[in-house]
């Protein structure tokens, strides 16, 4: 009998094992919690979980010494061993200890400076935080850092970058191997000036449902870069990308690239040379042969090409026309057509352009310095210039930081891009006009001796304001410089017509180029494209004007390049050629210089065309007719953001919230899709993540994000 209960109860066992092994894992407990923004949101359904939130105590330790840099790959005692009880010797031979940081929350973006106010250069600082964990994962992990980022977990290095940046939410994202139990979590940050901040937020792991993990996407879509940097996938199915071979005795680093009227391609170096390309859009790449055109030149970074035997070219000092007289493949005649700008020795005192208009004046944009005193303390630092065709400058405009790239769009319209920085939020698109203001305050010193004067207090002007003192400032929201000291009047602060969120969109803007090749390109022609020096990326730019102001959306486009794209040119095959240098900076990719060819395949991408604002919200317009029942409820999830206007090195952004979307409605093409969006502000940007869509035929829209800046409203 006891035998029989026995076998009773082992087949029991059994049947109950063979029910069990044939019913899909359980999914872990928990629900998700939105709490109206992504980092509290994450951190509220990962405790719904059980799952850590990096919540609790932090810890901190420092200052080590950086000078020179050195900090970054030097392993001091935090990284072979994390010891709270440990004392070492830092900066200067200070006796260090760890210590609470009390001020430590997940989500924000923290104030290194407030643990050392006396160490404001050359600094490292250790942060420290143990969790627990009931299980084994994987744990993507949300940084920002002001500057470089190294993270270990559990003693293990998993991420070292040696970023140059103001600090930001969501420009990192690394994932960890928790394992269950007691885990360390080590975060190193380098200070060389200016600011110093760090931003860290946990993200949802795959072992969350992905149900859950789509609500949190679609309520407030992702920021973090990392995924941009690779190629997306199916990039390559719509543009090829071509790598050009260089000679061994050829440092490309591309500071200016345009072509001959004879199809050869012009390349100017950041060394001084200038490279001719011959047959640069021959099938095999091989076949492309270089020889130098010109040498001896001051750091070029920008060419406009007249004719076969013609090139002007913008280096630091001058404006110079290199001219081959004898039509052997070589400048032989060098002829200053402009040097009426300053130079003051300072490193970050780049010159840009050429652009040429249809009367023949040229437009070269010009850097500030940076550090060693006053960033404009060469003449016209700062500005956009004008070269007439007899050689004489003109102030034109003012307000510009580091202007990488200025150009006249199909229109006739004068556009250069900044990168982020002191007074720059982030890296931005404008539109120049004559005696506008865009916002560094560095070339305001110069103002009394332009055309415009009189639109500046004197002791602004004179530079006195921007060495001293600094007024608090307001949001972009109504764009004028509204100061609460001291009450005097200053020029009116011309809007971007396109912010392009720093990380996602890359991290340091170069010059636009308009696609003029009729298709030749793809779906894109009559829109703009720039390149990213430090994501060696590609983007996209539509713009449209409201009330007679530019505005817009930008757009991922292709990534993957081998090497930070600092100027593009299109072939006369539709083909465009990036030319690339990392400057030292370093970027993505691996290479230092290059140059490489995008070819449009043929094979039309589903991807969202253009937006274009309307009185009640946005048209989102596609490259192929969407399938009606892809669109669900809620096709296109909906937030925006603003930058606030100050001296800091850039800005995170501000004010980020979800916005309200009414019931989207497809048009009769299917092709636009129109997005009710409520209380629409000026000075916003909007950003856009679609879910869910199809074409016709199945596929998904290859880039699901896009980001408006809005200036002037529907009236």
């Amino acid at each position: 009998m006891l035998r029989l209960l026995a076998l009773l109860a082992f087949a029991g066992f059994a049947v109950a094992l063979t029910h069990s092994s044939a019913q899909p894992p359980k999914e872990p407990a928990g629900e998700y919690v939105n709490k109206g923004n992504r980092p509290d949101s994450a951190r509220a359904t990962l405790a719904s979980f059980g799952l850590p939130t990096l919540e609790g105590k932090w810890y901190y330790i420092g200052p080590f010494d950086n000078t020179d840099r050195a900090g970054f790959d030097f392993a001091y005692p935090p990284e072979k061993k994390v010891d709270l009880k440990a004392t070492h010797e830092g900066k200067g031979g200070r006796k260090v200890s760890w210590k609470e940081y009390t001020d430590f929350a997940p989500g924000k973006l923290l104030d290194l400076q407030k643990l050392f106010p006396k160490d404001r250069k050359n600094a490292v600082v250790y942060l420290s935080h143990s969790f627990e964990s009931p299980k084994d994962f994987k744990f993507p992990i949300s940084f920002g850092s002001d500057d470089t980022l190294s993270v270990f977990i559990n003693g293990k290095r998993v991420y070292h970058a040696p970023h140059v940046r103001g600090a930001a939410p969501d420009q990192d994202l690394v994932i960890v191997d928790v394992k269950a139990g007691t885990n360390e979590l080590l975060v190193k940050i380098t200070q060389e000036a200016g600011e110093w901040k760090a931003y860290v937020n946990p993200e949802l792991p795959a072992i969350i449902p992905a149900t859950i993990r789509k609500r949190l996407d679609r309520d407030f879509p992702p920021k973090t870069e990392a995924n941009l940097i690779q190629p997306a996938k199916g990039e390559e199915l719509h543009y090829k990308l071509v790598t050009i071979p260089l000679p061994q005795d050829c440092v490309l680093e591309v500071g200016g690239l345009a072509f001959r009227p004879d199809g050869k391609l012009l390349a100017c170096t950041r060394r001084g040379e200038v490279w001719l390309i011959h047959n640069p859009t021959v099938e095999n790449p091989a076949d492309v042969k270089m020889t130098k055109f010109a040498t001896g030149l001051h750091e070029a970074l920008g060419l406009y090409v007249e004719n076969n035997n013609t090139v002007f070219v913008v280096q630091r000092p001058e404006l110079t026309k290199l001219v081959d007289q004898d039509e052997d493949g070589k400048a032989d005649e060098f002829i200053t057509i402009c040097d009426k700008w300053g130079v003051s020795g300072d490193y970050h005192e780049f010159a840009f352009g050429p652009a040429r208009d249809k009367n023949g004046n040229f437009f070269v944009t010009l850097n500030v310095g940076f550090g060693g005193g006053h960033q404009a303390k060469a003449a016209w630092r700062g500005w956009c210039v004008k070269v007439t065709p007899d050689g004489k400058m003109e102030p034109f405009a003012y307000g510009l930081r580091s202007p990488n790239g200025v150009n006249f769009s199909p229109e006739g319209d004068l556009f250069y891009c900044d990168n982020q920085g002191e007074w720059v939020a982030t890296n931005k698109m404008h539109h120049i006009q004559q005696g506008k203001f865009f916002g560094h305050q560095a070339g305001l010193r110069w103002v009394k001796d332009s055309p415009f004067a009189g639109k500046v207090p004197e002791k602004v002007a004179s530079g006195m304001w921007y060495d001293g003192t600094r007024p608090s400032l307001v949001k972009w929201n109504d764009f004028t410089m509204t100061w609460t000291r001291p009450p005097l009047v200053y020029p009116d602060l011309s809007p971007p017509c396109i912010w392009f969120p720093y990380g996602r969109m890359g991290k340091s803007a170069s010059e636009p180029i308009w696609d003029t090749t009729s298709g030749k390109f793809g779906p894109f022609a009559g829109q703009c494209f720039v390149g990213d020096q430090t994501n060696s990326i590609v983007m996209r730019v539509a713009l449209e004007k409201v009330n007679g102001v530019y505005q817009g959306a930008c757009f991922p486009f292709r990534s993957g390049l081998q090497c930070g794209v600092n100027r593009l040119s299109f072939a006369s095959d539709g083909s465009l050629f990036a030319g690339q240098t990392n400057r030292g900076w370093g970027s993505s990719g691996g290479k230092p210089y290059g140059l490489q060819r995008l070819i449009y395949t043929g094979t039309v991408p589903l991807e969202i065309h253009h937006v274009t604002l309307t009185k009640d919200g946005f048209d989102l317009t596609f490259t192929k007719p969407l399938d009606p029942n892809s669109l669900g409820t809620k096709p296109v999830a909906v937030s925006s953001h603003t930058y606030v206007y100050f001296s800091n090195y850039g800005c995170p952004e501000t004010d980020t919230r979800a916005e309200f979307v009414g019931d989207a409605k497809l048009s009769k093409d299917r092709k636009t899709l129109s997005v009710p969006v409520a209380s629409l502000k000026k000075g916003r940007v909007y950003e856009f993540y679609v879910t869910g869509l199809k074409s016709q035929t199945g596929e998904t829209v290859l880039h699901p994000e896009a980001y408006y800046t809005l200036n002037q409203l529907v009236k």
